[in-house]
């Protein structure tokens, strides 16, 4: 019962209140709570303000790491890209901030944010997703100080196509690149997580995704829903646990000061 993924007022793409995601993880009866606001440089003259890490320790001070039983910690996402600099900027905005946990994820390919129906124009599903799945692998190495990657299908979640699950069925390309990808994590000595955003409304997917990770030696996830607002917040995090446990993989992990502790999935 925990949730490392979620946004907040300090994220540009969200409004929720801390004190409105704290009360909603009480009524859940969550145990933890890493909260997960946005640093990006990975598209310059298009991020917003990367979020005040500062500012928000000081308003979660108010709670002393703790809120009706639900323990708080302080984690990041980044965006992750192919260009040195990007990653230079980013371990320079969190130098003076000693997080607990660091999401790496991927947003932008080609300067194009994958967000908006301008990346799928006139592309097959194949052809939009298999370039991020290869932005992923060729920024990972300028990112050697995050704790895992992001949810390696965000470029699926609003995507034009009647059936938008990703998956390794896609194309021979697609599968080798999630190899590559998840043998370059693995020899990093990261994990991935398994994120429900992309999901929406539709069946879940990933299982063949996490069954190869697990078959190359992948040990661990993390859980996050992504929430942006109080009522997303845990959303499916259920199907990701037992999609978790059906691949074989035997552990999650939960974060303090970027040190894991790694609990059986049960």
């Amino acid at each position: 019962m925990i949730d490392y993924h979620v946004h907040t007022c300090f994220s540009g793409d969200s409004t929720a209140l801390i004190g409105e995601h704290l009360q909603q993880a009480a009524l859940l009866g969550l145990d933890e709570l890493c909260f997960t606001d946005h640093v990006d440089f990975d598209n310059p003259g298009e991020n917003f303000a990367p979020a005040d890490l500062l500012e928000r320790r000081r308003a979660l001070g108010a709670f002393g790491g703790a809120f009706k039983g639900v323990r708080i910690k302080e984690g990041v996402e980044i965006s992750m890209s192919p260009d040195p600099e990007c990653a230079e900027k980013t371990k320079a905005y969190l130098s003076g901030f000693d997080a607990d946990f660091i999401i790496g994820s991927v947003h932008v390919v080609d300067s194009m944010d994958v967000y908006y129906p301008e990346y799928h124009a006139d592309k097959s599903k194949a052809a939009a997703y298999l370039p991020y799945l290869e932005t992923i692998e060729r920024s990972l190495p300028n990112f050697d100080f995050i704790s895992v990657l992001g949810h390696y299908d965000f470029v699926a979640k609003f995507a034009p196509y009647d059936d938008r699950s990703m998956g390794l069925d896609l194309s021979s390309e697609i599968r080798e690149a999630f190899e590559r990808v998840f043998r370059l994590v693995i020899s990093m000595g990261k994990g991935i997580e398994i994120n429900t955003a992309a999901w929406r409304n539709d069946p879940h997917w990933g299982l063949d995704v996490l069954k190869l990770y697990r078959s190359l030696g992948g040990e661990f996830v993390t859980f996050g829903s992504d929430a942006h607002r109080s009522s997303a917040l845990s959303n499916r995090l259920d199907e990701a646990r037992e999609l978790a446990l059906e691949a074989g993989i035997p552990y999650y992990a939960t974060f303090e000061k970027m040190r894991p502790t790694f609990k059986k999935i049960r």
